[in-house]
C-alpha cells in the first residue's frame, strides 16, 4: 500500500462512516481527483492488528478474469488459482479479512464485474470488501443496499464541505475568512485535487494562487485524464463542456457527426466528470470546476456555432429556458429578446431563473429591451423581485411609451399592469397602498395568465393585514390565495404563500406548525429545479428561524448556510436574513467578532447588487442594536435605534419592509432593554407594548416583552412584580418552545432568569397558577360557564374592556385563538371542571 503523501488532506467523516458501516461491501466511486484512493488508504491504516489487509492495486488496468484471481489467490495463500479454490476458500472463511480493491477498471469489462460479484456473493460474512473505482461497477448494488450490505460514497459526498476546508486552512497558519472559504467551494465545488491544487499554487508564493491553479489544472486533466481517452471521447467531453447543461436528444443533435461519440449515461458511468442534475437522471453538465480548461480546446467560431445549434434545437423542442441561455451566450439578442418574452412571470421563482433573466435583460440592448410592453413587463419584476427598486420603477414608466394601445381592453390590461407593478414598488419602498378597490379593479382588469401579478398583490395585502395587527385577516387572505395557486397548478406561487403563512404562524407562536409546513415544503421543492433554487433557499432560511427561535442551534447553523449558498446564486436580496441567522448564532456561541464580521458581508453584499435601502436596512440595524447591546454598549445601540425608528413613527411614517411585519415592534423593544441597560426606567412603554401584543395575539413576541418587563422590573428593585412577570415569561416561552428568547435574556441579565428558573423548577409552585393569574382564571371558569362578556363584567364589578383584555390574555397563555378552544384547552390543563 503507498505511504500517504504531503499535502494530503484528511477528511475524518468519510473515513469514520466508511470503518462504522456493517455491511460485506464499501464502494467509493467518483471521476478522478476525488482522494478515492487516499481516503482508503486512510481506513487502512484503521485495520486492527489482528485482521489480514490485502490491497490490490489495479491502477486502472484491464484485468482478464484469471489475471486477477491468480493475484487474488496468492494474496490469500492458495495453492490453486481457479475460480472454484479462491470461492470456496471465502465462503468457508471463519476469520476476518479486509479485500481493498483500488483503482478498478474505468472502462466498463464485463468479465472482471461477472467475477467480482459472483465472488462477492459467496463470500462469508467475514470478508470484507472495499472498492475504490472511477466508475459505478455492474454488480448488483440496489439489492446489496436493500439487503443492508452496501455503503457507497460517490463524487457528492466526496466533495469537502466548508468546515474541512476551514480546518485545513487552519492547519496551513492561514487567516480564513468564511467568504474566502466560500469562493474556493464555489470555484471549486469541493474537488479535492481542485483544492490541493489551489494550495499547492498558494504555498509557491503566489498571493492568490489563480494563474497556478489553471496551469496545474490543464497539466493534471491533460495527464490523468485526456490521455486515456480515445479521441472521439476527448472531443464530446470538451464539446460539452460549452454548455450549461444538456440531456441525451441534445448531446445526439451536437455530436452526430463525431464517430464513435458514446452516449451521456456511459460517460456518466465511467466517471468522466459529468454530474447529473435532476432526480430522474435526465439532465446532466460537465462539472464547472473543469469546464474552464476543457473548453479552451475548442476554438471560438466552433463555440458560436455549437450555442446556436443547442438554441436551434432547445427552441423546437419548446424549451424556452435553456434556449433563452444559448442565445445570449451566441451574443443574438433578437432572438434572446424574443424568448425572454415568452417566459411566464411564476418562472421567475424557479431555480435561478431569477437571475438569469436579470443577467439577461442587462446584456440586452435598450432598444431591444423597450420593444414589446412585456419584455418591459417582466423585466420590472425582475428588478422588483431581485430588490433593485429604483432601476424597477424606471422600467415601470417606460411602458407609457406603448400607450395608446390599439383597443380599449389592451389599453385597460396595459394600465393595470402598470398599476400593480407601482403598488408592489411602493409596497416594498413602505409606502402606502392604493386604496382596496383601486387595486381590486387593476387586478380585475388583469388577464387570467397575470396569475402571478395577482397572487403577488394578494400577498402584499397579507403582509399589511399583519403589520397592521389584523391576523385573522390575514389568515383567511392566505387560505383565499393558497386556493387559487393551486388551482393555477403553481408550485412555486404556492411556496411563496406557504413562506408568508409561515411568517404568521411565527408571530403567533405556533412554531412547532411552522416547523411541520416548512419540512413539507422543503420535500416537495428537493430536486424540482436541478440547480440552486431560490424558494428551497428561502425555504431553508425560514426554517433556521424557527429552529433558531427553538434554540436548535447546531441544526439551524446547516439550514441558514444552505439558504445563504442558494440566495447568492439566485441573487435574492433576502439573503439578508440568512447573514442575519447566522450572526445570531454567533452571538448566542459569544462569538462577536464573527457576527459582526457576517454582519458588515451582508451590508456590503447589500450596497454592491444596489439593493434598495429600505428592504435591508432597518433588519440590519435591529442585528446591530442586539450585537452592541450584548457587547456593553447601549448607547451606540441607542443611537442606532433613535435614527431607524424615526422613519416608522410620527405623521407619514414609513411601513417595514416586505417580509419583516414586526420590525417596528421589535426595533421599540429592543430601544426599551437598550434603555433599561442605561438605567432608565422603561415599564409603562413595556407594559403598553405587552398589552397591545396580547391584545394583537402576537404571542412569540408577548414571550419576550414579559421577559424584558421583568428586567426592567428588577432593575427598579420591584421583586414581586419581576418575579410574575418572568414566571409569565417563562410559563409562554416553554409552552410555545421559545428558548432562544430565554437564553437572550440570560445574557443580558443572568442573575433575574437564574432567580426565575430556581422559583419556576420549586416544587411548590403551581404551574397553572404560573400560566394563569387568579383574575384570569375567574375569567376563564364564567366563560367554561357560558357566561357572556357583559355578564362576566357585572360579576366581577369590572369594565367590559377588561374582561376582554383578560380573554385575549388567556388565549395568548393557552395557545389557542377562540373563546371555545381556550375552555377545551383549560379542561385538558384541569384549570376548570
Amino acid at each position: 500500500m503507498p505511504p500517504l503523501p504531503n499535502g494530503f488532506i484528511p477528511r475524518c467523516r468519510l473515513r469514520d462512516a466508511l470503518l462504522e458501516a456493517r455491511c460485506r461491501l464499501r464502494l467509493i466511486w467518483a471521476p478522478a481527483g476525488c482522494g478515492k484512493s487516499l481516503l482508503l488508504r486512510e481506513c487502512a491504516r484503521q485495520c486492527p492488528v489482528d485482521v489480514p489487509l490485502l490491497w490490490f492495486d489495479l491502477q486502472g488496468r484491464q484485468l482478464q478474469e484469471m489475471e486477477w484471481l491468480d493475484c487474488l489467490a496468492a494474496a490469500l495463500g492458495l495453492e490453486h488459482a481457479d475460480f472454484q479454490s479462491v470461492q470456496t476458500h471465502l465462503q468457508q472463511r471463519q476469520t476476518p479479512v479486509w479485500l481493498m480493491l483500488d483503482g478498478l477498471p474505468g472502462a466498463i469489462e464485463g468479465s472482471l464485474d461477472d467475477c467480482l460479484n459472483r465472488l462477492l456473493q459467496a463470500s462469508s460474512c467475514q470478508v470484507q470488501w472495499w472498492i475504490a473505482s472511477r466508475r459505478r461497477p455492474a454488480l448488483p448494488l440496489t439489492r446489496l443496499l436493500l439487503e443492508g450490505e452496501l455503503f457507497e460514497l460517490g463524487a457528492a459526498q466526496m466533495a469537502l464541505t466548508a468546515d474541512e476546508l476551514t480546518a485545513v486552512l487552519h492547519g496551513r497558519g492561514q487567516t480564513v475568512q468564511p467568504w474566502a472559504v466560500d469562493e474556493l467551494l464555489a470555484r471549486t465545488g469541493g474537488w479535492y485535487t481542485g483544492i490541493r491544487l489551489h494550495l499547492h499554487g498558494a504555498g509557491q508564493g503566489h498571493a492568490s494562487g489563480h494563474e497556478t491553479d489553471a496551469a496545474l489544472l490543464q497539466r493534471y486533466l491533460e495527464e490523468e485524464v485526456l490521455a486515456a481517452l480515445p479521441a472521439a471521447w476527448q472531443q464530446t467531453l470538451c464539446t460539452l463542456a460549452y454548455l450549461p447543461a444538456f440531456d441525451a436528444g441534445l448531446c445526439e443533435h451536437l455530436l452526430a457527426s463525431v464517430e464513435g461519440a458514446p452516449p451521456i449515461d456511459r460517460l456518466y458511468e465511467c466517471g468522466q466528470f459529468i454530474e447529473v442534475l435532476d432526480n430522474r437522471h435526465q439532465r446532466f453538465r460537465v462539472w464547472p470546476a473543469i469546464t474552464g480548461v476543457l473548453a479552451r480546446q475548442v476554438d471560438e467560431a466552433a463555440k458560436q456555432a455549437l450555442y446556436r445549434r443547442a438554441c436551434d434545437w432547445y427552441r423546437r423542442e419548446h424549451q424556452v429556458r435553456p434556449a433563452i441561455e444559448l442565445a445570449l451566450l451566441a451574443s443574438d439578442g433578437e432572438l434572446a429578446a424574443e424568448l425572454l418574452q415568452q417566459l411566464p412571470l411564476e418562472s421567475l421563482f424557479q431555480g435561478r431563473e431569477l437571475a438569469r433573466v436579470l443577467s439577461g435583460c442587462k446584456i440586452l440592448p435598450r432598444d431591444l429591451l423597450c420593444r414589446t410592453p412585456s419584455l418591459l413587463i417582466l423585466d420590472a419584476w425582475a428588478l422588483l423581485l431581485s430588490g433593485r427598486l429604483e432601476a424597477a420603477a424606471q422600467s415601470a414608466n417606460r411602458l407609457q411609451r406603448f400607450l395608446p394601445q390599439p383597443g380599449a381592453r389592451q389599453q385597460r390590461e396595459l394600465l393595470a399592469q402598470w398599476q400593480v407593478l407601482t403598488a408592489m414598488i411602493a409596497a416594498q419602498r413602505g409606502q402606502p397602498l392604493p386604496s382596496n378597490s383601486d387595486l381590486g379593479e387593476a387586478l380585475a382588469l388583469l388577464s387570467p395568465a397575470a396569475c402571478a401579478q395577482q397572487l403577488m398583490t394578494r400577498m402584499a395585502f397579507i403582509e399589511l393585514a399583519q403589520v397592521d395587527a389584523h391576523l385573522e385577516t390575514a389568515h383567511d387572505l392566505s387560505g383565499t390565495a393558497t386556493r387559487l395557486a393551486r388551482e393555477r397548478g403553481s408550485l412555486g406561487l404556492e411556496a411563496l404563500l406557504v413562506l408568508q403563512h409561515v411568517q404568521l404562524l411565527g408571530i403567533r407562536g405556533e412554531l412547532t406548525r411552522a416547523e411541520s409546513l416548512l419540512r413539507q415544503l422543503q420535500g416537495e421543492l428537493n430536486g424540482t429545479w436541478a440547480e440552486p433554487d431560490l424558494l428551497w433557499g428561502r425555504t431553508q432560511v425560514r426554517l433556521g428561524e424557527i429552529l433558531l427561535k427553538q434554540g436548535r442551534y447546531p441544526e439551524a447553523a446547516g439550514h441558514f448556510q444552505n439558504g445563504l449558498h442558494a440566495g447568492l446564486a439566485c441573487e435574492d436580496p433576502l439573503v439578508i436574513d440568512a447573514y442575519i441567522g447566522l450572526a445570531a448564532l454567533d452571538a448566542a456561541a459569544d462569538d462577536l467578532d464573527q457576527a459582526f464580521t457576517r454582519l458588515a458581508q451582508a451590508k456590503r453584499l447589500m450596497q454592491w447588487r444596489n439593493i434598495a435601502e429600505p428592504l435591508y436596512m432597518g433588519p440590519l440595524v435591529l442585528a446591530y442594536g442586539e450585537l452592541w447591546l450584548q457587547q456593553g454598549r447601549p448607547e451606540r445601540a441607542g443611537q442606532a435605534l433613535e435614527k431607524i425608528l424615526a422613519h416608522y413613527r410620527g405623521a407619514g411614517a414609513c411601513k417595514p419592509p416586505f417580509g419583516s411585519p414586526e420590525l417596528v415592534q421589535r426595533l421599540e423593544l429592543l430601544f426599551c432593554q437598550v434603555r433599561t441597560a442605561s438605567g432608565q426606567d422603561v415599564r409603562v412603554q413595556l407594559e403598553s407594548m405587552l398589552k397591545r401584543a396580547l391584545l394583537q395575539g402576537r404571542r412569540t413576541l408577548a414571550c419576550e416583552l414579559w421577559l424584558s418587563l421583568a428586567e426592567a422590573q428588577y432593575a427598579q428593585n420591584l421583586q414581586g412584580k419581576a418575579q410574575m412577570s418572568l414566571l409569565d415569561g417563562l410559563a409562554l416561552a416553554r409552552q410555545i418552545g421559545l428558548k432562544h428568547a430565554l437564553c437572550v435574556c440570560s445574557q443580558r441579565s443572568p442573575g433575574l432568569t437564574r432567580w426565575g428558573k430556581d422559583v419556576f423548577n420549586d416544587a411548590t409552585v403551581c404551574t397553572t397558577a404560573v400560566l394563569l393569574s387568579q383574575r384570569e382564571l375567574s375569567v376563564l371558569e364564567m366563560i367554561s360557564r357560558g357566561l357572556s362578556n357583559q355578564e362576566i363584567a357585572e360579576s366581577l364589578f369590572i369594565s367590559l374592556h377588561t374582561v376582554k383584555s383578560h380573554a385575549q390574555k388567556i388565549n395568548v397563555k393557552l395557545g389557542v385563538s377562540r373563546r371555545t378552544q381556550a375552555v377545551v384547552r383549560a379542561k385538558m390543563l384541569g384549570l376548570v371542571a
